[in-house]
């Protein structure tokens, strides 16, 4: 059996440490809501997180968040849409999604 990840077109990476992404979505009525997630995992095609919500594969929603790694520190804002989600525990989703916008700038450290 094929391995998941060798069907991944971009490799992804977890040297990040736990980080917080914002999340804001819209409900099927149009009410606007948002809530946090945990990073899990990203690559240049999109990221992996924990949300505290489950979503729908093709649900578009906008996540702004700090990526944090040795080697970088940038801030993130991302339309995407979601690919995947799967329950993890009662209030746990993991969901994978796709960049369809992304915008990275990258952050300064202070002396």
């Amino acid at each position: 059996m094929e391995n998941r990840s060798d069907n991944r077109r971009f490799r992804r990476t977890r040297d990040h440490g736990p980080q917080t992404l914002q999340l804001s979505y819209q409900e099927v009525d149009g009410t606007p809501h948002e809530c946090e997630a945990k990073l899990w995992d990203f690559s240049e095609g999109g990221l992996g997180m924990d949300s505290p919500r489950a979503f729908q594969p093709g649900d578009v929603i906008q996540i702004k968040g700090s990526l944090r790694g040795p080697a970088y520190s940038m801030a993130l804002d991302a339309r995407v849409r979601v690919a995947y989600c799967r329950r993890m525990h009662k209030d746990s989703h993991r969901v994978g999604v796709a960049f369809l916008d992304v915008s990275y700038r990258r952050i300064e450290e202070q002396p």
